[in-house]
């Protein structure tokens, strides 16, 4: 069967009607439930006609919304939306991408309360898009002046482990995992059949080295921490909890090691451009060399790649299947 690669890349300027573009050089997207915002090039041919008649800073803006559909044979299915970012001042013509996350790091945040959960700050903060978490953690008594939700994100993924990311239009958060597949809803790869590329590395429990940082805040915004693993750890996971003793975080950080210290794969592979796959999904990776190391992953990052008629998608996978948690 020959698969026909194509590409449909729709320009919404603030001004003018949208536009269509459907020849490009290259594309590159990333995303990850560990990046906040996803990120997206286009390198456009300097032979598109429309380019010539128009000066590319009136024709591509920072601020337009774009949406990359790319698929084959007809069928295409959106792997981004977002926003322009950053327009090249030569050519070929590059654009810069970043998803809905961009607009929303950029609102003003002047809040204060003696006391308020993260899913009420979210709440009275962001209007434009709905909300999804079940980690209403304790913030306590909060005040930000003169800052930007981007920077509030940025705070509670490095200092409280709470990742943040746009998901079907929503604003997902501490929920990697969560809502993507279905329990038995999983795209097969097999690293002999349709993966072009592999890094995986296969390890048993005693050679993955693990350290499990754990957060949690109760009461008026009062902190936990706890720590438990290997000594020199190759993966350091840092993940918060909604608990209000030291004992239950205690407990939940050594369940998470015992969970994490699995005989499995770790890395990256890479697969042509269909099935289409995005993080918090699942893979079940086989070998026809190696039956026996057959297992169920989650995705943690995706990059999308598309350049001299390839089409590309290098997955990044996480945790077990079976063993994954959204704590």
């Amino acid at each position: 069967m020959t698969l026909a690669l194509q590409t449909e890349i729709t320009f919404y300027p603030l001004k003018g009607l949208p536009f269509k573009v459907q020849k490009v050089s290259a594309i590159e997207i990333e995303s990850s439930w560990k990046m906040l915002t996803d990120t997206a090039t286009i390198v456009l041919p300097r032979n598109v006609g429309d380019f010539d008649k128009q000066k590319v800073r009136d024709l591509f803006k920072v601020g337009d919304k774009v949406s990359i559909k790319m698929g084959y044979n007809g069928t295409l299915v959106e792997e981004f939306t977002g926003y322009i970012t950053q327009v090249s001042a030569d050519f070929p013509i590059r654009l810069t991408l970043s998803d809905e996350m961009w607009k929303l790091r950029q609102l003003p945040v002047n809040y204060a309360a003696s006391s308020v959960t993260l899913k009420k700050f979210l709440t009275d903060i962001v209007k434009s898009l709905p909300i999804n978490t079940d980690a209403d953690v304790p913030l306590g008594a909060v005040r930000f002046s003169k800052t930007t939700l981007g920077a509030v994100l940025d705070k509670l993924q490095k200092e409280w482990a709470i990742y943040s990311f746009i998901r079907e239009g929503k604003l997902t958060v501490a929920k990697p995992y969560s809502e993507v597949s279905k329990p038995n809803e999983y795209h097969t790869f097999d690293l002999e059949r349709n993966c072009t590329d592999n890094s995986l590395k296969y390890l048993s429990k005693e050679e993955r080295t693990v350290k499990i940082v754990g957060t949690a805040t109760h009461g008026k915004g009062n902190k936990l921490k706890a720590e438990y693993g290997d000594e020199n750890p190759v993966t350091t996971i840092n993940m918060s909890w909604n608990v209000s003793t030291q004992e239950e975080l205690d407990k939940e950080v050594r369940r998470l090691y015992e969970l994490s210290k699995h005989e499995g794969f770790e890395g990256t592979f890479t697969t042509y451009g269909i099935p289409s796959v995005q993080h918090g999904q699942k893979v079940k990776i086989t070998s026809t060399l190696y039956p026996d190391r057959h297992g169920t992953y989650y995705v943690d990052r995706v990059k999308k790649t598309l350049e001299a008629s390839q089409y590309r998608q290098e997955i990044e996978i996480g945790v077990r299947a079976a063993q994954a948690t959204n704590p």
